[in-house]
């Protein structure tokens, strides 16, 4: 910061001061024995503004520097707007990483988590265990079941896991995808999504494949499809994945397909996965069109 000039007068001081600012030139007035010093914040702009001020003092009614307060009050006003903005997303962006590393706001993310644990040990990840008939689409491969009443049948085979390595798999990629969505989309409204994705999944797996299928990976692959296209479509939305997990996903999607890797319910991945873009979709729609009105 560098003086410009002294001023007698506090009128003509603030009125040159306010010009500068008008230009685009940070500026303060100090009060000080014998007048008002003239202050510009960035040195490389002080040659212009002493350049400015003998044209001032020759004419300081000028209309160009009447005219000037109106301009100055309007930029400061909207720097302090981008400062508070900006002070804001800060408060929030940190309270966000509080709430996801401390793990609060994640309910049904943790509930997911835990309900797929419960009956993975309970079944002994075994799929002729007396809890796996209950939970599992159908026992005897059509709706009948279903159409009785036993509804949680469509939702349920998302907590079966028959091995170690499929459920731990499923729930790193349910926890990180969840921390995403729940605390932006809310618990009652991620639960929704959560749910159509698993009875969607399900059921293109039962209908091409039959009923002897578990596991989370459709609702995966579902949060993922969502993330990764709101992300595409909408990125003030604030969800985002690395381009190396996007890769990642979609390879293993296509080598499964391809049945280079075997005993995968692919349905249920294909399908889980266009639900969510299907979601995701709709979402950014939704956004999109709100913001322009």
């Amino acid at each position: 910061m560098r003086q410009v000039g002294l001023l007698a007068n506090r009128e003509q001081a603030e009125r040159f001061a306010d010009f500068l600012r008008a230009q685009g030139i940070r500026c303060s007035v100090d009060v000080e024995t014998g007048g008002h010093r003239i202050w510009v914040e960035d040195d490389d702009l002080v040659p212009r503004a002493k350049e400015e001020l003998p044209n001032f003092l020759a004419d300081p009614n000028n209309e160009r520097y009447r005219n000037a307060v109106r301009v100055a009050k309007a930029r400061m006003a909207e720097e302090q707007l981008r400062r508070d903005r900006a002070r804001e997303n800060k408060v929030d962006l940190s309270e966000r990483w509080q709430q996801q590393s401390s793990g609060s706001g994640l309910p049904i993310t943790f509930a997911l988590i835990a309900l797929s644990v419960f009956v993975s040990f309970q079944t002994g990840f075994r799929f002729n265990a007396p809890l796996t008939s209950q939970l599992a689409i159908s026992t005897d491969g059509t709706f009948r079941q279903i159409l009785n009443g036993e509804v949680w049948r469509l939702v349920s085979p998302a907590f079966l896991h028959f091995n170690l390595m499929h459920i731990v798999f499923n729930l790193l990629w349910i926890y990180q995808f969840g921390m995403q969505i729940e605390p932006r989309r809310g618990s009652a409204r991620f639960l929704s999504m959560v749910v159509f994705i698993a009875v969607t999944s399900n059921l293109a797996q039962f209908w091409f494949r039959g009923p002897l299928f578990g596991g989370m990976s459709g609702v995966v692959y579902g949060l993922f499809g969502y993330i990764w296209i709101r992300g595409k479509l909408d990125p003030q939305s604030g969800y985002w994945l690395p381009q190396q997990t996007i890769a990642m996903i979609l390879i293993w999607q296509v080598l499964c397909t391809l049945e280079i890797i075997g005993n995968v319910a692919n349905w249920a991945h294909g399908v889980g996965l266009g639900a969510g873009i299907f979601l995701a979709l709709i979402d950014s729609l939704i956004r999109i069109l709100a913001r322009r009105r």
